[in-house]
């Protein structure tokens, strides 16, 4: 490979990797929005179908729109769910890749006012991703693709230079928007980040009184994210600066995560970090890992598709590629053996294993699975599994009909056709265009139908991650309502008492999640407050339904006000300015 395909490639191995991680991270945001389903996509919670309507641009669509049951948005999210487990295992990859990619602008825009930078980030990764070959090493299609160990680890194409531009633009995008002197020269954004109570952890409240050490914690991220985005490509000192840079920022996030409540943004930060990583990395593991295995055979029925099938997909999960698969008819001892016991065999040197035995035994040849071996040779579990294999042996012709039908043979190509890499370099234009129309000094308005075009794809990004300063003010919720029969209720947390406007010791813990405190906030700033898609109106709305939907008729609610109690945060040394804002009242049956 040339020196520019060296730097803008990426291993197979990483993008297998990176497939793991991608599809991890929409499947634990499946579980994270499903706790509140019914609350933030359904017609019963805060965004019914008809105040979704004022915010979605002309060109975005939604099929969770198509019905505003909780029946109907649950079987959504298996569906979501189910596709991203293929794309987990690697089963028809760039199929489930696109599925992935629509089902995440499906969600995203059912309710746009809970929406973040990992949203945007995950989406953009998804979208790169169909045009990549994420499927071709440790996955079924790996295992399926009778080529697939003729092919060469290093890949390059105009989609592997698109993601990597993409990941390191967020970072160098976010630098050149951090513009105001709280960066530079005061070095007080991290001291500023850290104060904001309803967005940190526990450990960032003991952490910020070391001022010093943030002053210095400000200027090294604003130096990673300026430097590191132009080194992470350099041609000189490649191998050292980009594994470098990519543990900083790998590091980075993790600071994030330890100190702020921000959803799944430092996991899918860090999955794209991942994208970095070298394959000489890979080569050295490879062969740290190999010098204490065995040389070992898989002996299968050369007449059983389904058998062979597999043991490749055994090999290839396991990772234990050293293992050779050989056909019993090739060897009439081995043979004989097979039929006298209808089991495969595995050879270890003069030992042979059948059954759930030689399972437990493939499987503590891998370097990653080896503890599992230790509790599969428990008796229990080896009578089990011997009955399992007993079944499955007796039926695999039946197991190969259906094999042959959804897992066929299939030799893959990596690359992509003309038009598809047209449409790379297309994208990867439109993308640097809309990230330089971020900066206000472009000067650039991009047009009506640049922006459909954005939506449509979900290709939209403004990295303003705390810039160009960080946010001030730090707000939380108290919502004090009346039951008809004069009662004082908690509307926020559904309790029957009095709130109090008190200081809680964790404010961050008020908020259940960081979908309800990205929301809660908008109400506070009172953002889309016009008309019939007020979030102030259709969130009362809400409450009234959730509190009276089981109610007595004398224990109903009758009116609640949204309160917040707000801190301002004051240059260091000087008390943080407390504000008390009413934003709403309510009445649920006016």
């Amino acid at each position: 490979m040339t020196k520019f395909s060296t730097i803008f490639g990426i291993d197979l191995r990483t993008l297998a990797l990176f497939r793991l991680f991608l599809s991890t991270t929409i499947i634990l945001d499946l579980i994270s929005r499903s706790r509140d389903l019914v609350a933030h996509y359904t017609d019963f919670g805060v965004m019914p179908r008809s105040a979704l309507m004022g915010q979605l641009s002309d060109s975005s669509f939604s099929f969770h729109i198509i019905n505003g049951s909780a029946t109907f948005q649950a079987v959504l999210f298996i569906i979501a769910g189910l596709i991203a487990f293929l794309l987990l295992i690697g089963w028809k990859t760039r199929l489930m890749t696109i599925l992935s990619w629509l089902f995440l602008i499906s969600i995203q825009n059912r309710n746009v006012f809970i929406l973040s930078g990992e949203d945007n980030l995950i989406l953009l990764l998804t979208f790169w991703s169909m045009f990549l070959p994420l499927g071709a090493r440790y996955s079924i299609d790996a295992a399926l693709d009778p080529q697939n160990d003729e092919k060469p680890n290093a890949f390059f194409s105009a989609a592997t230079f698109a993601i990597l531009i993409q990941g390191m633009s967020m970072y160098f995008f976010s630098a050149i928007l951090k513009s105001d002197m709280r960066w530079f020269p005061d070095g007080t954004a991290v001291y500023y980040a850290l104060q904001l109570d309803y967005l940190v952890t526990p450990l960032a409240h003991w952490f910020r009184q070391f001022e010093t050490l943030l002053s210095g914690l400000t200027y090294y991220v604003l130096a990673l994210e300026f430097i590191g985005p132009i080194l992470i490509f350099s041609p000189i000192f490649h191998r050292q600066l980009r594994l470098l840079f990519m543990i900083a920022f790998i590091t980075m996030h993790i600071g994030f995560y330890l100190f702020l409540e921000i959803g799944l943004f430092p996991l899918i930060s860090i999955t794209m970090n991942l994208l970095f990583m070298p394959g000489w990395v890979w080569d050295k593991l490879t062969i740290r890992m190999n010098r204490s295995v065995k040389p070992m055979i898989i002996w299968y029925d050369g007449a059983c598709d389904f058998c062979l099938k597999i043991c490749n997909i055994l090999r290839v999960f396991l990772f234990v590629n050293h293992v050779l698969i050989k056909p019993a008819q090739d060897n009439a001892s081995i043979y004989d053996a097979m039929q006298a016991h209808n089991s495969w065999i595995i050879k270890e040197g003069e030992n042979s294993y059948l059954r759930w035995a030689a399972l437990t035994k493939l499987t503590g040849q891998s370097y990653v699975y080896w503890p599992l071996s230790q509790i599969m040779a428990l008796p229990f579990l080896q009578s089990l599994g011997d009955g399992i294999y007993n079944f499955v042996a007796n039926n695999r012709l039946s197991f190969s009909k259906i094999t042959k039908r959804f897992f066929p043979f299939q030799a893959r190509e990596l690359g992509n056709g003309k038009i598809q890499t047209i449409m790379v370099l297309f994208f990867t234009l439109f993308v640097f265009v809309q990230n330089i129309s971020t900066i206000p000094a472009s000067g650039i308005q991009l047009p009506y139908e640049y922006r459909m075009v954005r939506q449509f794809l979900g290709l939209y990004q403004n990295w303003t991650m705390f810039a160009p300063y960080p946010e001030l003010d730090s707000p939380w919720p108290i919502i004090p309502g009346e039951l008809r029969d004069g009662t004082n209720v908690n509307v926020y947390n559904g309790k029957i008492e009095l709130p109090d406007f008190i200081k809680p010791e964790v404010v961050s813990a008020v908020y259940t999640s960081s979908r309800w405190r990205k929301y809660i906030a908008n109400m506070e700033d009172q953002s889309y407050t016009d008309g019939p898609y007020s979030m102030l109106l259709n969130y009362g709305r809400y409450q009234c339904r959730l509190w009276n939907k089981n109610a007595e008729t004398s224990k109903q609610l009758m009116w609640f006000e949204i309160n917040f109690n707000v801190e301002r945060t004051q240059p260091p040394g000087i008390p943080k300015i407390l504000d008390r804002r009413l934003v709403w009242t309510h009445q649920c049956f006016n």
